[in-house]
């Protein structure tokens, strides 16, 4: 994970978003804006920045709301005010229309973006993600993760190496970003107040299953065959409901944070460059 400069845009109502830029933005070029999973921030897309493959692109990672440099909403906010949010950052950025690429909540985000202003959106990139409210399964893990981690002031081994699950831990990324992420999470999400306010607008999403088929945006679709927290098999029926589905793959060995991992990497580095020739 690198040190990309955060920087930070006030949007008005005392809301200011932080984010990562891959390099000056470029009007001349295909933006894609990318949205991080759950307890991380915008440095999850470290692995895309360092990538020569995504240099034509500008790639703007905005941390969302309880994450990362991004601050305003207090302790209350949506997916849905990330979403507008977000659209608004871009307008002030100057970029009209760009590609949405999120991994699982980051996933929530922009099909929110898709819904709520449909006509700047040249395509979705979905990574391990859902259209549905969590399941009560779902909310008993996320919340027992929680409690083992707010048990201690700073959060034990064990309940680091469970919240790493949805990444594969050290094993997959290796001691040295396994340690980096580990300061990440350290640096927003100590104890309850720094944990709960991302966890409660997590547990707490609405579902948008019902409104896929107004999303005429041509989607990418990518999904791991170990994500546990979206099983694989139950993708392709949300899937069939998107009017204009460009691919839809399931990468074996995937992890639930697909982009972060290997093999997941890349897949996402072969065929986001493809879906982008072809629909833009």
């Amino acid at each position: 994970m690198s040190h990309t400069e955060l920087l930070k845009t006030p949007i008005g109502n005392g809301i200011t978003l932080a984010y990562r830029l891959s390099h000056p933005l470029d009007k001349s070029l295909t933006t894609i804006v990318m949205f991080h999973s759950f307890l991380m921030d915008s440095r999850l897309y470290d692995v895309q920045f360092q990538d020569v493959r995504y240099a034509p692109y500008n790639l703007i990672a905005i941390d969302e709301h309880g994450h990362g440099g991004t601050i305003g909403r207090g302790t209350d906010f949506t997916f849905w005010d990330t979403a507008s949010d977000s659209l608004k950052l871009l307008t002030k950025l100057g970029i009209d229309r760009f590609y949405v690429l999120g991994t699982s909540q980051g996933g929530f985000i922009a099909l929110r973006m898709a819904l709520l202003e449909p006509e700047r959106i040249q395509g979705l990139i979905l990574l391990g993600t859902s259209p549905y409210a969590e399941s009560e399964q779902n909310k008993i893990n996320i919340r027992r993760i929680r409690d083992k981690w707010c048990e201690t002031k700073i959060p034990s081994e064990e309940a680091l190496l469970a919240k790493a699950a949805s990444f594969g831990g050290a094993a997959r990324i290796g001691e040295e970003n396994f340690e980096k992420v580990k300061q990440m999470w350290l640096e927003r999400h100590l104890g309850p107040e720094g944990y709960n306010p991302a966890l409660n607008c997590l547990v707490n999403h609405d579902g948008v299953e019902d409104r896929l088929g107004e999303i005429k945006a041509p989607v990418l679709v990518l999904h791991g065959t170990e994500d546990k927290s979206y099983p694989a098999k139950d993708v392709s029926d949300w899937v069939s409901k998107l009017p204009n589905v460009w691919k839809f793959e399931i990468i074996e060995r995937g992890m639930h944070y697909l982009s972060f991992t290997e093999p997941g990497d890349e897949a996402c580095a072969q065929l986001i460059p493809e879906f982008i020739k072809a629909t833009s």
